[in-house]
């Protein structure tokens, strides 16, 4: 069979599609926050891109984009409430460790998944070649992060907000998976939508609470600032749409080594891009890490236990 990961090929597409929009993402932002240094100012803009571009959709094409619906926003806000809280967690482990630790954190991530799968979401555990797989990823980060940086073992205290963040992920991708595979939508649409307007609040009290609005109206970003701006906005849709897209087909953890495998790769490009200094040992080690996660096969769903075909 035509298969990637144990998935078949037209769910690959979408994992790939939502693969070039998260890895591009991650560039561009990088170099839009260089223009218009408040992070939380943009992530606010690409939110309400997203929400705005979504309901003029649904004005259009109203049978594509489900309406906004209590008993549909109450999931949904939950899920939010995690992935606000990852954002947030995620700034506060990178102001107490490095982003060497927190890259190390986020490649576990798939290991955890794979087991909270078997637990909460009806999938039989990976095979032997599988766990190796994941396990030879998570060794290959921590490789990487090793041969050129400042990570260092701390007490249990520096690593406070990195723990938070990491269970934080890991409850978002399994809830995640649960809210795309038990709220009927009429398309991806709904999903984009709920998650980018829901954000919007939580948005506005982290760009608060961490100060990063603090003369924001005084920011004077080029015309090539803005520019890339918008274009962040357009890949903000497009990776929304393509996110949910993908997590509706494939399991929460073929969908979670998916996104460490983006962060791997645009590492690389950031290597290459920015001239960063790599040792020949450390990008081998990012190398292992992606080639190792494409051994992984998603496993089957449990059969009922009346099921004896």
């Amino acid at each position: 069979g035509h298969e990637l990961l144990g998935v078949p090929w037209q769910s690959v597409r979408m994992l790939l599609m939502y693969s070039v929009c998260s890895s591009l993402m991650l560039i561009i932002n990088k170099a839009v926050v260089k223009s218009i240094p408040s992070p939380s100012m943009v992530t606010l803009i690409q939110l309400l891109f997203c929400t705005t571009f979504t309901f003029a959709l649904k004005a259009r094409a109203p049978d594509m984009v489900d309406p906004l619906e209590w008993k549909k926003i109450k999931p949904y806000l939950l899920y939010v409430v995690a992935f606000s809280g990852g954002i947030y967690t995620n700034m506060r482990a990178l102001d107490t460790t490095s982003v060497d630790t927190v890259i190390v954190f986020r490649c576990l991530t798939p290991l955890a998944i794979s087991v909270l799968d078997y637990l909460f979401l009806g999938r039989e555990l990976p095979s032997a070649r599988s766990a190796l797989s994941l396990l030879v990823t998570a060794i290959g980060a921590y490789g990487y992060v090793m041969c050129d940086s400042d990570f260092q073992f701390g007490g249990v205290g520096k690593y406070f907000w990195v723990i938070v963040y990491f269970l934080l992920l890991c409850f978002g991708m399994i809830y995640g998976k649960l809210v795309t595979d038990s709220i009927p939508m009429r398309s991806m649409w709904g999903p984009t939508l709920y998650s980018n307007a829901l954000s919007i609040p939580f948005t506005v009290a982290l760009a608060y609470t961490s100060g990063d609005m603090h003369g924001v109206f005084d920011l004077n970003a080029s015309w090539a600032g803005l520019a890339l701006l918008v274009v962040s906005c357009i890949m903000g849709v497009a990776i929304s749409y393509t996110g949910w897209a993908a997590r509706k087909e494939v399991s929460a953890t073929v969908f979670t080594l998916t996104g460490v495998i983006n962060k791997m790769v645009s590492i690389a490009i950031n290597i290459v891009l920015w001239g960063q200094h790599t040792s020949a040992l450390g990008l081998a080690c990012l190398g292992v890490t992606v080639v190792a996660s494409l051994f992984y096969k998603q496993p089957p769903l449990r059969k009922p236990l009346g099921d004896k075909k």
